[in-house]
């Protein structure tokens, strides 16, 4: 069972956070002890209420890059993702056109409505261009336009490059392993004559935008600063559009870069990539907020939940020590029959870092075979330790003390001990033993550090 903490310490991280945001306190913000952890609900995890995010979406998620689902809440349910789906969209144009491909707005582009960058028809724009309205203001006209170009790129011999994007977005998810995503149009329009199937779940589209990461362009298209665009109309002359940034927490508390959605029947969407020294890369979707401050309040609350669980932990957890040093423990030298050798890390103070909530830490030690003298440093053996399937850390150990060979008189000695050994049923060497234990993360996370 995980050490109690109380609830209050979470509630009031989440007040500071949102005064520190900008943004006002969600009401009605909800501790599920149903919620899941690394696959399994807190409640079965011993994970008291305190430990766990205070959030009102219905659905959330915490992706690792490591490809880990920190966190959970209804995230296999078939939801409306709105203009989430644009992050499908720019990662399919990327894999199949160059950012200086042109893009031509056609009718249809320039009347889909909804959010859009005000792109005209006989626009044209490049590929890069087009991209950074889609993810930077979500426009609706140019992921029409850009469906339509990069269809063409796909198939040069459809006579329907619209529909060959959406079927190349279907491939894509199924590509990645999506089990309940269907896309029906480039923009995730959901009313009216968008009305349909299209759907996908929080586990799905988490995926996806973590794949999406993984190319170079998007990162860059996504992570943008840019706030206008260049456009060439149908007449010859060039225009700026200004664009307004649906991020709004772009640049803050690590935030990387994101895409959100807003209809009325997926509520208020984000799926954000976050990126701090503690922690590294991890990515955090909400779905089905009540509104737009409310979002960013949960999402800036699960990124928070996550990094101030990364642990900082020591190797070695001790109180054994030789000479002042701490050890691991002690490594047969098998040139005798009653020595060995004090192991430790060549650093004593290394450490590695661990989400403190998942399971409890598993400590490998394995000693090399040490034959003849053993010099003071020299590497003896491996220390790694896993939570889960998961190495969260490994190191190498060396000898604390240095062990000589035994002189010609001393192997005589030893001969004639082993073979009263032998007889007597005892081993011929000294054990190996190992004094060292796995630090419980707990105790060195960072809610105890501030």
């Amino acid at each position: 069972m995980r050490k109690p903490r109380t609830a209050t310490i979470a509630a009031a991280l989440t007040t500071a956070l949102a005064l520190f945001a900008g943004f006002p306190t969600p009401a009605h913000a909800e501790i599920r002890t149903s919620d899941v952890i690394l696959g399994t609900t807190a409640a079965d995890r011993g994970i008291v209420q305190g430990e766990l995010p205070d959030i009102t979406a219905p659905h959330a998620m915490v992706l690792g890059q490591d490809g880990l689902a920190y966190y959970e809440r209804n995230a296999d349910e078939p939801i409306k993702i709105a203009s989430v789906t644009k992050v499908m969209t720019a990662l399919v144009a990327l894999e199949h056109c160059e950012l200086t491909d042109i893009v031509t707005v056609d009718h249809a582009a320039a009347t889909v409505g909804g959010s859009s960058l005000g792109l005209l028809e006989g626009d044209v724009l490049t590929m890069e261009d087009a991209l950074t309205g889609l993810m930077v203001m979500s426009g609706n006209d140019a992921a029409t336009a850009i469906a339509i170009a990069a269809g063409a790129k796909i198939d040069p011999a459809t006579t329907d490059p619209y529909s060959t994007f959406i079927e190349a977005m279907n491939q894509k998810a199924k590509e990645l392993g999506c089990t309940d995503t269907v896309f029906e149009n480039p923009h995730g329009l959901d009313f009216d004559s968008w009305a349909g199937n299209l759907h996908s779940t929080t586990r799905d589209i988490t995926a996806v935008f973590a794949a999406a990461m993984k190319n170079e362009n998007f990162r860059a298209i996504d992570n943008s600063d840019r706030t206008s665009i260049s456009v060439t109309s149908a007449d010859g002359t060039q225009r700026t559009l200004t664009l307004t940034v649906r991020n709004q927490i772009h640049g803050q508390e690590g935030n990387i870069g994101g895409k959100t959605g807003t209809t009325m029947e997926a509520g208020n969407c984000f799926v954000g990539a976050f990126s701090r020294e503690n922690g590294g890369e991890v990515y955090v979707a909400i779905f089905g907020a009540a509104d737009n401050d409310t979002r960013f309040v949960d999402t800036l609350a699960l990124a928070n939940w996550y990094y101030d669980h990364i642990a900082t932990v020591p190797y070695i957890n001790t109180p054994v020590t030789r000479n002042g040093v701490p050890l691991v423990g002690e490594a047969t030298c098998s040139a005798w029959c009653d020595r060995t050798a004090a192991v430790t890390l060549e650093d004593p103070n290394a450490t590695f870092s661990v989400f403190s909530l998942g399971d409890e830490l598993v400590q490998d030690v394995k000693y090399d075979k040490l034959d003849g003298a053993v010099e003071q440093g020299a590497t003896v053996g491996t220390i790694s330790l896993r939570q889960g399937d998961v190495t969260v850390g490994s190191a190498n150990l060396v000898s604390a003390e240095s062990v000589p060979e035994p002189n010609p008189i001393e192997w005589l000695m030893i001969k004639f001990d082993r073979l009263i050994r032998l007889f007597e049923g005892r081993p011929s060497t000294a054990e190996s033993v190992v004094v060292n234990e796995a630090a419980d993360p707990l105790g060195y996370d960072n809610w105890n550090a501030a």
